[in-house]
């Protein structure tokens, strides 16, 4: 689970630090820049999850393309640093996952290097709340990384040339070597002293980053047949390209932790969207996925109905999939679908909250916002875990403004934007319209 989001001279963000709860909604009009907020979880979690520690930071990855370093900068100035930032909870080893009464902020600066055209981790630092637990710089000629502090407490020049031997850098993430008793300096008897914080630390970004997944608003059409390769990861992917091989591993798995399926089954039978999904094999290697219609029973190939069914597949199957503490980042999972279902997508991130799955959504949906504010003034989501963002641009730049709920799940300001406003608007034309045509 990731708390708090921070980004510095950031694609459209000069400076912006946002809090995360356990179901974040994002809105705004197109182009505003949600996207481009969730894509600073997106590379930090793409380069963790990537099979090579030495990139400092993976522009183009599993969960997305982002170009180059220019196109990721802030006014696509490439001689700017900019910076990003996460606060996880702490990390604990007396039990499974991370714990609720601490928490870890990490930031780390990445600089274009001309010269050589590469991405440096210029700095990068740990802190529990405020203080300090590891710093780390980068060297006059920028060739390695240093330690500048441990615990709150810097060093001298000296004391940072042999922490060279001493630091461990994983993609941007800082760590340090075991330190033998036998080597008594300032700096060593730093590092002892604070080698658990800095160790649960680093587990602690890591593992929250390692538990992000990430599905786009470009989902893949649906196939009329699948090749069943017997291997598939965790991830729906970012297209939702894992679909079949996801379908067909709970198909063909008996063991309990491949039960996703259920849920999804569930969801579409409640939204209406579906009576039911099933795998249908053609051979041992190929298979189709078949949709049986509400009403009529009808059974058809998923690529022979509506879109709105295969684009919301992935959705479910991406967040049923996920364990608690993992962060499912959604955009726009409303594609495609009617009002009822896309009300009922309120009903879906309802359950994953109450798996513990965070959720973290960009939507243009007002029936599915609706349905959360229901769920919330029943007491079913809690008002202190769900918070909503406006997301805008302005001549300076972009902004996100956060928009409260109330005790009675009420937005206590207008949601700018045109959202609920807009439904107003378009209705009072109607009455002046049918008016209009009345005295004609």
């Amino acid at each position: 689970m990731i708390t708090e989001v921070f980004v510095q001279e950031f694609k459209g963000f000069s400076r912006e630090r946002l809090e995360l709860r356990p179901l974040t909604i994002l809105i705004g009009e197109n182009n505003s820049g949600k996207s481009s907020f969730l894509a600073a979880i997106r590379l930090l979690a793409q380069t963790v999850q990537s099979p090579d520690p030495s990139v400092p930071i993976l522009l183009n990855g599993p969960f997305g393309e982002y170009g180059s370093f220019r196109d990721v900068v802030h006014g696509n100035h490439r001689g700017r640093p900019f910076r990003l930032g996460v606060t996880v909870p702490q990390y604990r080893r007396d039990v499974e996952r991370a714990a609720n009464d601490a928490s870890v902020t990490f930031e780390a600066e990445f600089k274009y290097r001309v010269q050589r055209r590469e991405v440096l981790v210029r700095e990068a630092k740990y802190m529990t709340g405020s203080k300090p637990i590891l710093s780390v710089g980068r060297t006059k000629d920028l060739e390695r990384n240093y330690i500048n502090g441990v615990g709150g407490r810097t060093f001298t020049a000296s004391g940072r040339t042999e922490s060279l031997g001493m630091l461990r850098m994983a993609n941007f993430l800082p760590t340090t070597s075991p330190i033998a008793p036998s080597t008594p300096t300032e700096l060593s008897d730093a590092i002892r002293k604070h080698q658990d914080e800095i160790r649960r630390s680093y587990l602690a970004v890591r593992r929250a980053l390692f538990a992000v997944d990430v599905l786009g608003a470009m989902r893949q059409p649906p196939q009329r047949t699948y090749l069943h390769s017997g291997s598939v990861g965790r991830r729906v992917g970012l297209a939702g390209e894992n679909l079949g091989g996801l379908i067909a591993l709970a198909d063909s798995a008996r063991r309990s932790r491949h039960n996703y399926m259920a849920g999804v089954r569930e969801w579409l039978r409640s939204s209406g969207v579906a009576a039911d999904v099933n795998l249908v094999w053609l051979s041992d290697r190929d298979f189709e996925i078949v949709v049986t219609h509400p009403v009529s029973g009808e059974t058809e190939n998923l690529a022979d109905v509506g879109r709105g069914t295969s684009q919301v597949l992935p959705v479910l199957l991406g967040g049923y999939r996920l364990e608690p503490g993992d962060t499912f980042l959604v955009e726009e999972p409303e594609i495609h679908l009617h009002p009822r279902a896309q009300a009922a997508l309120g009903d879906y991130f309802l359950d994953l909250y109450q798996r513990g799955v965070q959720a973290v959504v960009e939507t243009h949906s007002e029936y599915l916002i609706l349905r959360l504010q229901q769920h919330v003034a029943a007491g079913q989501i809690d008002p202190g875990n769900v918070i909503f963002y406006y997301v805008s641009s302005t001549s300076s730049g972009k902004q996100v403004r956060r928009i409260p709920l109330d005790e009675n799940a009420v937005f206590d300001q207008v949601v700018p934007g045109g959202f609920f406003p807009q439904r107003r608007e378009e209705s009072l034309k109607l009455v002046r319209a049918r008016g209009e045509s009345a005295r004609e």
